[in-house]
């Protein structure tokens, strides 16, 4: 395409396409020399008879990303791509975590400890920087809490030596934080799990699991957690570490805060042991509830007439079996 200027001379002009904006003409020739300005904005270059050329904002910066290169999805997001060490051995070292991190999740979940340890000997050793550190001690927080969730004791201890952090003091605030130690404590005592319970509690490295917080959904403690399960050994622990055996549960509370205890909910769930655990313990088995003014002994006795109704309608004989667990408590 030519085009007249207004002192009667003609040039050519190629039509140009930039992205984000319209069609511009430069010349052909002769060409414009470039100044290369690398940390200035896109700017344009006038010639002679020109409207000059302009250069694409998006080309200058797909220019100045692509040093960065490629790398581990996500792994730039948390700053490794500003830190001072060489970008390679992060790529390599942060590619080789991601690589294993389910594997080091499932050992540490069901208790492999052959496994965790040479994950730890020979993946997830110290980072090469700071930035990488983040994503090391993020997914060896994960695992120590699958741990926690697995009950495996061992394979929690191991990850607290390498030096797992629960995070029970970080997030969002306080009462984030109460939530999830709560939750902690009263799923390892519901579930069973005495030996992580035990580590929760007494390890200085955990901190922050206290005997007496409560399940903000109904208001039970780690101990009505166990007793209302039967678990023998998690009501010892918590007895051990100096739990409140008559504290009441908010669910069914009136005024007078007359909830259901950890004895009520051992006797009403036919668990004769854990109430048995817990009376040795000291707690007051003929306390009242406010919702029905039933003791924990009264629920015991209804239990078992209850059970041995069922054992009769079945055609089976009331023989010592049945007398040793009517008369256990």
């Amino acid at each position: 395409m030519t085009a007249a200027t207004s002192s009667g001379t003609s040039c050519s002009y190629t039509r140009r396409r930039c992205r984000h904006r319209a069609w511009t003409a430069s010349p052909t020739s002769p060409p414009a020399p470039l100044r290369t300005a690398p940390a200035a904005p896109p700017t344009s270059e006038s010639a002679p008879g020109s409207r000059g050329k302009i250069r694409c904002p998006s080309r200058v910066a797909a220019e100045s990303s692509s040093s960065r290169g490629g790398g581990t999805p996500g792994s730039w997001n948390l700053g490794v791509a500003h830190s001072a060490t060489h970008r390679k051995d992060q790529r390599n070292y942060v590619d080789v975590l991601f690589a294993e991190y389910s594997n080091l999740v499932a050992a540490a979940e069901t208790g492999d400890i052959a496994s965790l340890l040479n994950l730890m000997n020979d993946v997830y050793v110290p980072a090469p920087d700071a930035s990488t550190a983040k994503i090391r001690d993020a997914q060896i927080r994960a695992a120590a809490l699958a741990a926690t969730r697995g009950g495996s004791a061992s394979a929690l201890r191991l990850l607290l030596d390498r030096g797992a952090d629960l995070g029970l003091f970080e997030g969002g605030g306080a009462e984030e934080d109460d939530r999830l130690k709560c939750t902690m404590g009263i799923e390892c005592a519901g579930r069973g799990r005495a030996e992580v319970l035990d580590v929760l509690l007494t390890d200085r490295r955990v901190g922050g699991v206290s005997t007496e917080c409560r399940d903000p959904r109904n208001g039970m403690t780690a101990l009505m957690a166990a007793a209302r399960f039967g678990h023998v050994a998690c009501i010892a622990v918590l007895v051990d570490a100096g739990c409140d055996v008559d504290a009441r549960s908010d669910f069914g509370s009136g005024k007078q805060g007359g909830g259901s205890t950890a004895a009520m909910m051992a006797a009403e769930n036919g668990h004769a042991g854990a109430l048995n655990a817990l009376r040795a313990a000291g707690a007051d088995v003929n306390l009242t509830r406010e919702v029905d003014g039933k003791t924990a002994m009264q629920l015991h006795r209804e239990k078992v007439a209850g059970e041995m109704k069922k054992l009769s309608n079945m055609g089976y004989v009331q023989g010592s079996s049945i007398g040793d667990y009517a008369t256990e408590i």
